[in-house]
C-alpha cells in the first residue's frame, strides 16, 4: 500500500472523530479487543496494513515455529550497500469509523545497527495528538559503534486513550533519516511478537425487521423465523427476538476478533418457538448487539399466536382391526389433560367403505367422551377417522386420527375339490371361494375307506386354494377318501368331501407307477443248463453277469456297481436320476454321486474300495413314478505293508518288523503272528501311530539248528475302524543257532 494511501486512511478516520465525540457524550461506551500476531488464534496479523519502500521490508511471521526472525517485523532488507534517505517500512492499524483506541498491549523488541534509522511505535489522533510507545530517534553515531538492541520485552499495556476519546491510528515504523542514506548490511527493525488493541465504540447498531410470518401480523404457530437486517461500524455480534416479556436468543453471527471489524453486517434470522409463548397478540422486536456490546432494538410489530382446536389423538378399535363375524364395533382413545383449555364435548367421525367414495359421517356429544360405538352397514372393509370438538366449538377435521380399519364378514367359505391332474396324480387341490375376507388357511385329510381314521396331509395355501400332495409310497395300497376343512380371515369355517359335481372324493393308492431297482457288484459266471432236442439231451454253458449285493474287495481296488430301474412290467425307465449315498460303520450317510439311467433303465457307478461301506442307490420318483432304492455293501479288509530289518539272524539277535496301513489310521490294533504247527499264532500286539505306521522288535533266544519262520501282521475288525479283518503278506526270517541236542 503506498504511503500516501496509508495517510489518507488515517486522515479519513480522524476526520470522523468529531462527529463521533458528540454522540459519545450521551451514549454509553462499549469496548472490544482486536488481537494480533502471537496473541491471535492462528497467529493472524491481518488487522495491520503495511507499506515498504525499496530496500525496506515488512515480514509477517508471527508463528514462532519457523526459520529466521519470528514476529510482525518492519525494517530494512539485510544486504550489502545502503538504503536511500526517507526509505521506510510501516505497519498501521486504523480504528473503525466512529471508534478509537483506548489501550494497546505490546510485546516485542527493537534493534538498530545504524543510528541513521528511526524506530517508532506510536498512536495518534487529530484530537489527542501523538502518544509515543517506543521511539528510537536518529542521531550521529561514532564510527564502528556497537549495535543498540532492546531485549525481548514482556507484554506491556499502554493506555493511549480513555472512554471519552483517544487516537484512531496505531503505527509501527522504521525510517532512514540520514541524508547520506543508511547502511543495509546490518538488521535494523521493530519486531512485534504479541499485540492487542482495545477499541472503544459508542455507536449502537441500526436494526430493522424485514420479514418472516411471525412479523407479518398473521396468526402462526410452531417454529418461526424472524428475518432482520442490522449494521454497525464495528459489526453486529448477535440478534435476539423480544416478544412481549419473553426474549428468544441471542443467535450469534460470524465474528473474527483478529479483524478490526470482527463481526458481519447484513441480513440474518432469529428462530422462535411459538409453542412456548402465551397465546394472543403481542409486540415483537429484534434487539441487535454490536461487537463492542452496544445494543439497539427495532421498531415493534404485532405478532399473533392462535388458540388451536383439540389435537389429534390415537384411536384404536377394541378387539383389534382383524376380520370379525359381528357388525358392532367400538373405537376408544385417551384424552390428554387440557389444563385451562375448554374441555372435550363431542366427537366427529367419518366411515367410508375402503376403495370407494361411499362415506357416512356423524357427531356424538358427551363431556369427556373417549369411546364411540359404530355399526357397519354390510359385510366388507371400512375406514373410520375420529376428531374431537371442545366446549368452545373449536374442531378441525384435519386433526383427525390415523384411519382405523373395521372388517366385517359373516359368510363362511365355500371349499370344493378340484378334478385330479393326469400329469400329476398325487397333487390335491381344493378351491375355496370367499367373497369378503378371503381364505386364511385349512387342512386336507386322508383316511382309508371304512376305517374312520384320518391323517392330515401337509397343506399350504396358494392364493384361494388349499394344496397338498399324497405320498402314496408311505401309505399301504387300498382305497382312500379325502376331506378338507377351510377357514376365512373372520374365523368362519366350512368342510367338504365333494367335488364340484357333488361326488365324494375317493382315490386308489398307489397313484403312481410302481418301480423296481436292482443293484450290485458285477461278476461274470458260467451257467450250465441241460436242454433236449429230438430226443437228445446236452449241456449248454452260458456266460452271464451276476449282481452281488455284498462283495469283499481288496483295499484300493475299483469295482463296477451296476443296476437297472424298471417299471412293474420290466420296461426300463430311461433318463432317471439316481443318487448315490455312502455310509460307513463310523460315518453317517452322505451323498457321494449322481448317475443317470440309459434308455433301457441301466446305470453304472464306479466305486473305490476305500473302506467298508454301504452304497445306497435311490431314485426319488416323480409325479408319475414311485420312488425305489437298493443297497450294496463293499466289505474292505484292512491292509498293511510289512518289512523286516533283515531276513537272516543268529540266535540271540533281534529283528524289527515295520509296517504302514494302506489307509492311515491312528491307534489301529495290529497283531503280529508267526506260523507254528501249521497255523498262525499271535505273539505280539501293538497300535499304529498318528501317521498309521507301526513297529515291533523281536529277539530270537531259543532256536537251535537252522530254522525258517513265517510272519505276518493281522488287522482285526474294530468298532472304531471302517474295515473288515485283514492281514499283510507273509515274510520269512531264517534263524541259525547251536546244533540241537540228540
Amino acid at each position: 500500500m503506498p504511503s500516501a494511501q496509508v495517510w489518507r486512511v488515517a486522515v479519513l478516520a480522524v476526520s470522523l472523530t468529531a462527529a463521533w465525540l458528540a454522540v459519545a457524550q450521551v451514549a454509553t461506551a462499549g469496548t472490544y479487543t482486536v488481537r494480533s500476531c502471537g496473541a491471535a488464534p492462528g497467529f493472524s496479523s491481518q488487522a495491520f496494513g503495511d507499506f515498504a519502500t525499496r530496500g525496506m521490508r515488512v515480514r509477517r511471521a508471527c508463528n514462532p515455529q519457523g526459520h529466521g526472525l519470528r514476529g510482525l517485523l518492519v525494517g530494512n532488507v539485510p544486504r550489502p550497500g545502503r538504503v536511500a534517505f526517507r526509505a521506510r517500512s510501516i505497519l498501521t492499524m486504523v480504528a473503525p469509523r466512529g471508534a478509537h483506541f483506548k489501550r494497546y498491549e505490546w510485546s516485542g523488541d527493537l534493534r538498530r545497527r545504524d543510528c541513521g534509522y528511526s524506530l517508532q511505535i506510536y498512536a495518534e489522533g487529530p484530537k489527542v495528538g501523538r502518544y509515543e510507545i517506543k521511539n528510537r530517534k536518529p542521531r550521529k553515531c561514532p564510527p564502528n559503534a556497537g549495535a543498540h538492541r532492546s531485549h525481548h520485552l514482556r507484554p506491556t499495556s499502554y493506555p493511549v486513550g480513555t472512554d471519552q476519546g483517544g487516537p484512531n491510528l496505531l503505527v509501527q515504523r522504521v525510517d532512514c533519516r540520514s541524508r547520506d542514506g543508511c547502511s543495509a548490511s546490518g538488521e535494523n527493525y521493530v519486531r512485534t511478537t504479541k499485540a492487542s488493541a482495545e477499541i472503544v465504540d459508542y455507536t449502537p447498531p441500526n436494526v430493522q425487521i424485514t420479514g418472516g410470518a411471525l412479523a407479518s401480523g398473521a396468526w402462526v404457530r410452531g417454529d418461526q423465523a424472524v428475518e432482520y437486517t442490522a449494521s454497525d461500524n464495528v459489526g453486529v455480534k448477535d440478534g435476539s427476538a423480544v416478544i412481549g416479556p419473553e426474549r428468544r436468543g441471542p443467535v450469534a453471527r460470524a465474528c473474527d476478533y483478529t479483524q478490526l471489524v470482527p463481526c458481519a453486517n447484513g441480513p440474518a434470522a432469529v428462530g422462535v418457538d411459538t409453542t412456548t409463548l402465551a397465546e394472543g397478540s403481542q409486540p415483537l422486536m429484534v434487539e441487535a448487539t454490536d461487537s463492542a456490546g452496544n445494543t439497539a432494538q427495532s421498531q415493534p410489530v404485532a405478532a399473533r399466536v392462535d388458540n388451536t382446536p383439540p389435537a389429534r389423538v390415537n384411536v384404536a378399535a377394541e378387539g383389534g382391526e382383524g376380520w370379525r363375524r359381528t357388525a358392532d364395533f367400538a373405537l376408544a382413545w385417551a384424552n390428554p389433560p387440557e389444563g385451562d383449555r375448554a374441555p372435550i364435548a363431542a366427537a366427529h367421525y367419518t366411515l367410508c367403505r375402503s376403495g370407494t367414495s361411499e362415506c357416512t359421517s356423524g357427531r356424538t356429544g358427551g363431556e369427556g367422551i373417549a369411546r364411540l360405538g359404530l355399526n357397519v352397514p354390510s359385510p366388507g372393509e371400512y375406514v373410520a377417522i375420529i376428531w374431537r370438538e371442545d366446549a368452545a366449538g373449536n374442531q378441525q377435521s384435519d386433526n383427525g386420527s390415523v384411519p382405523v380399519t373395521l372388517r366385517y364378514d359373516p359368510e363362511p367359505p365355500q371349499p370344493v375339490f378340484e378334478p385330479p391332474q393326469a400329469a400329476d396324480p398325487t397333487h390335491v387341490s381344493v378351491k375355496v371361494t370367499d367373497r369378503v375376507s378371503g381364505l386364511a388357511g385349512g387342512t386336507i385329510e386322508i383316511g382309508r375307506v371304512g376305517s374312520g381314521s384320518w391323517q392330515a396331509l401337509p397343506t399350504e395355501r396358494q392364493g384361494d386354494r388349499l394344496v397338498a400332495r399324497i405320498d402314496d409310497a408311505r401309505f399301504p395300497p387300498g382305497r382312500y377318501a379325502l376331506r378338507s376343512h377351510a377357514a376365512d380371515q373372520a374365523g368362519n369355517q366350512a368342510s367338504t368331501d365333494r367335488r364340484a359335481d357333488g361326488q365324494p372324493v375317493v382315490v386308489d393308492l398307489p397313484l403312481r407307477i410302481a418301480s423296481k431297482m436292482r443293484a450290485g457288484v458285477a461278476r461274470r459266471k458260467i451257467v450250465r443248463r441241460r436242454v433236449g432236442r429230438r430226443g437228445r439231451r446236452r449241456t449248454v454253458r452260458r456266460r452271464v453277469t451276476v449282481l452281488d449285493g455284498s462283495r469283499r474287495v481288496r483295499f484300493g481296488r475299483r469295482v463296477q456297481v451296476m443296476g437297472t430301474l424298471v417299471n412293474r412290467d420290466g420296461q426300463g425307465i430311461g433318463g432317471a436320476q439316481v443318487k448315490v449315498y455312502s455310509r460307513t460303520p463310523v460315518n453317517a450317510e452322505r451323498l457321494v454321486g449322481v448317475v443317470a439311467t440309459d434308455r433301457r433303465g441301466r446305470y453304472r457307478y464306479t466305486a473305490r474300495a476305500s473302506s467298508t461301506r454301504t452304497l445306497r442307490f435311490a431314485y426319488a420318483g416323480n409325479g408319475l413314478i414311485l420312488p425305489a432304492q437298493r443297497e450294496v455293501t463293499l466289505r474292505v479288509p484292512a491292509a498293511s505293508l510289512i518289512r523286516l530289518s533283515r531276513g537272516r539272524v543268529l540266535n540271540g539277535q533281534a529283528v524289527a518288523f515295520r509296517g504302514r496301513l494302506g489307509a492311515p489310521a491312528p491307534n489301529k490294533l495290529v497283531e503280529l503272528q508267526v506260523r507254528l504247527s501249521g497255523r498262525f499264532q499271535t505273539f505280539r500286539t501293538t497300535r499304529t501311530g498318528p501317521n498309521g505306521r507301526w513297529a515291533v522288535g523281536y529277539r530270537f533266544r531259543r532256536t537251535c539248528g537252522r530254522t525258517r519262520f513265517a510272519f505276518r501282521a493281522r488287522l482285526p475288525k474294530e468298532a472304531s475302524s471302517p474295515f473288515e479283518t485283514g492281514r499283510s503278506r507273509t515274510v520269512s526270517v531264517t534263524v541259525r543257532g547251536r546244533p540241537c541236542a540228540g
